[in-house]
């Protein structure tokens, strides 16, 4: 019985194993359905073989081994490759196997652990196990190896003159002379660098910050200090609100802003200020698709709920009777916001800041419609870009066929790297801060 209920386990686990391989595929022609398959029948026949040896019928086994059976029969139907039904696009049957081998494999290592152990109360509890670790190998190994990919293929791609070099992708006419009569040519330079990309970020991780701090940390001390229960409550669900609405729908709403701005009749100041521009070397004004300022701003509506949450935990976080005891010795409660409250809860602050900062750094879904390359300069009012948008650009100008954008693409990783680096390097600064400033104020 315990040789059936180790060979279920040693089954069970390849089926995971062979699961999170489907996932990742990358030798379709290669791809083991009759492997699939047998596993599938395997765990079929060890388990009616369990039943059989315990001489009890659980309702639960018996649904499993149909479901395996099932599963089996599904994956020798289907066709290599799925279209139709509204599916917007071809999907290789690796991705129906993978889902099929985790939903069988997960389970099935539960029972196979339970008999293992002896079926006993306690084997219950432990069987349950892989239903909270297998998820988060799962998460974990995923994000190891995107890291991995983006190190190993971007890390070589990085170099000193691809950093300080501005991208460049400019076309101008010239006059020649050919057989005594003029002639207008064409002539245009191209440039590959990362310089606007990675001071565009940095830009607009600036901006964000200047714009949420204020006003997330005034959200926060209202709603901890003046706010009343009700009128708290609808506060906080408004910034919870907020911060919930995806990304997509901001993005579509500066674009019907930019729309709106973009229509006028006469070119005003405010366009200038809301889509940003810059000067070509010759001189000629080139309006841009946003600007860093008018981007930043619906960067920061993801970025003010963060701090103002962290604000009002920070400021929750203080001792009831340092409170009372700086109002008791007679100073103004401004007095003990901004000299004891405030400084407990800066290191709270300061993360929130930090990730609001990671937040616009890889702010994507916002300002993917409205960026651009960013070749005309990286100020405040010049057209918003940054390495988040150089990924995207690259990637999807090359798929569609564009060949400045395919060049572009051959550094896509080297753009991920630095945007990794930039990252980890917030996350590695916010602890250092975070641990200084509690020691400073909280004596810890």
């Amino acid at each position: 019985m315990k040789i059936t209920a180790i060979l279920a386990l040693i089954v069970s686990v390849l089926a995971l194993i062979l699961g999170w391989l489907s996932l990742a595929v990358t030798s379709l022609e290669a791809y083991p359905v009759p492997l699939l398959g047998a596993l599938f029948l395997t765990l079929v026949v060890l388990f009616i073989s369990i039943c059989i040896s315990h001489k009890e019928t659980k309702p639960s086994i018996i649904i499993f081994a149909i479901l395996a059976l099932v599963s089996a029969i599904i994956l020798r139907a289907l066709p290599e490759y799925l279209h139709g039904l509204n599916i917007n696009g071809v999907i290789h049957r690796s991705i129906i196997s993978a889902l099929l081998l985790i939903g069988i494999g997960v389970p099935a290592t539960c029972y196979s652990l339970f008999y293992l152990l002896g079926a006993t109360p306690r084997a219950y509890e432990i069987s349950r196990y892989p239903l909270l670790v297998f998820p988060i190998i799962l998460v974990a190994s995923a994000y190891t190896i995107i890291i991995f990919k983006i190190i190993a293929t971007g890390a070589p791609q990085v170099s000193w003159s691809l950093i300080i070099t501005p991208f460049k992708s400019e076309s101008w006419p010239v006059e020649v002379w050919q057989n005594g009569w003029p002639n207008f040519v064409s002539k245009s330079t191209l440039q590959i660098g990362l310089l606007n990309s990675i001071l565009g970020t940095f830009l607009l991780m600036v901006l964000t910050s200047i714009i949420s701090l204020p006003v997330g940390m005034g959200i926060g001390i209202f709603v901890h200090q003046y706010a009343g229960q009700r009128l708290g409550g609808v506060i906080r669900f408004s910034t919870t609100a907020l911060r919930a609405i995806s990304g997509i729908i901001l993005a579509i709403t500066a674009l019907s802003l930019l729309h709106i701005v973009n229509g006028t009749l006469h070119r005003t100041f405010l366009n200038y200020l809301i889509q940003g521009f810059g000067y070509y070397p010759n001189g000629t004004l080139q309006i841009g698709r946003s600007s860093f300022l008018f981007a930043s701003i619906f960067v920061s509506l993801l970025v003010i709920p963060i701090i103002a949450r962290a604000t009002e935990e920070g400021l929750n976080s203080l001792p009831k009777d340092i409170r009372e005891g700086s109002l008791a010795i007679g100073t103004s409660e401004e007095h003990t916001l901004t000299h004891i409250s405030l400084p407990w809860c800066l290191p709270n602050i300061i993360t929130g800041l930090v990730l609001g900062c990671a937040e616009a750094a890889g702010a994507l879904s916002i300002i993917f419609l409205m960026a651009g390359t960013g070749q005309l300069g990286v100020n405040p009012l010049s057209e918003t870009t940054s390495l988040a948008y150089f990924i995207f650009d690259s990637r999807f100008g090359a798929q569609m066929g564009d060949t400045v954008q395919t060049y572009m693409g051959s550094y896509q990783y080297a753009a991920a790297f630095l945007l990794l680096i930039i990252t980890v390097g917030l996350t590695v600064l916010a602890m250092v801060l975070k641990n200084k400033i509690a020691r400073r104020y909280k004596a810890i």
